[in-house]
């Protein structure tokens, strides 16, 4: 069966209607300090049109956060009617927790032990998403989660009863070798998409969508 397909960083109406289209089950709008940074009233105005076309019924709406104050969190995800809110920073299983609004946790991870240990905490949500370690940075930097990390995320997020999806250097080029080979519950992909930081490819968005259904007609019986 085909991930579930999350397109992050989006900051034009006209990127996130392509992405719709051909496909993607939630779009995501980065609200933590990136070259791909939307302000809410931006994200608001993308959200009316793509409510006006007809193209979000069925897709969700994704806030990304980096180490962000819970009641601004809040009102970003009321004001919005977002999906959920990503949870990218440094908070602990405790502080999510407290967390009066949708959330799941995004995780950074550096090896297989720590895969482990960090997708196997007490997230008190139904997803992680593992994405790779770099130093300084949160994420959005378009390197890959070695395998073994990966499969070892993916074993610890799955014992836990949690959805496992994966991010980090994800594109047209490779997603069928990364649906194969570790069959994550979904993907998130933001610069594997883009022609520039923030704005997708035409062309990269088609190749993706048309790679996951070949390996979705590959797999059926």
């Amino acid at each position: 069966m085909r991930p579930s397909v999350k397109i992050c960083g989006i900051t034009a109406f006209e990127d996130a209607a392509l992405a719709l289209e051909l496909g993607a089950d939630e779009i995501g709008f980065v609200f933590a300090p990136s070259p791909r940074r939307i302000s809410p009233e931006t994200a608001a105005s993308i959200l009316e049109r793509l409510y006006g076309a007809g193209l979000l019924h069925f897709a969700g709406t994704v806030g990304v956060f980096v180490n962000e104050e819970p009641g601004t969190m809040a009102r970003i995800v009321e004001s919005l009617d977002l999906s959920a809110a990503q949870i990218h920073g440094d908070e602990s299983p405790e502080t999510c927790a407290a967390f009066a609004f949708p959330w799941f946790r995004a995780l950074r991870i550096a090896s297989a032990e720590e895969a482990g240990a960090r997708c196997a905490a007490s997230w008190a949500c139904r997803r992680i998403l593992v994405d790779a370690a770099a130093a300084g940075a949160y994420g959005g930097t378009g390197r890959r989660v070695g395998s073994e990390a990966a499969r070892a995320a993916a074993e610890a997020t799955r014992r836990a009863g949690k959805a496992f999806f994966l991010a980090g250097g994800i594109g047209p080029d490779n997603v069928a070798e990364v649906v194969r080979g570790l069959a994550p519950d979904g993907i998130d992909i933001s610069s594997g998409v883009e022609e520039t930081p923030g704005r997708k490819s035409r062309q990269k968005l088609e190749r993706l969508f048309a790679e996951l259904r070949r390996v979705d007609r590959e797999a059926a019986p």
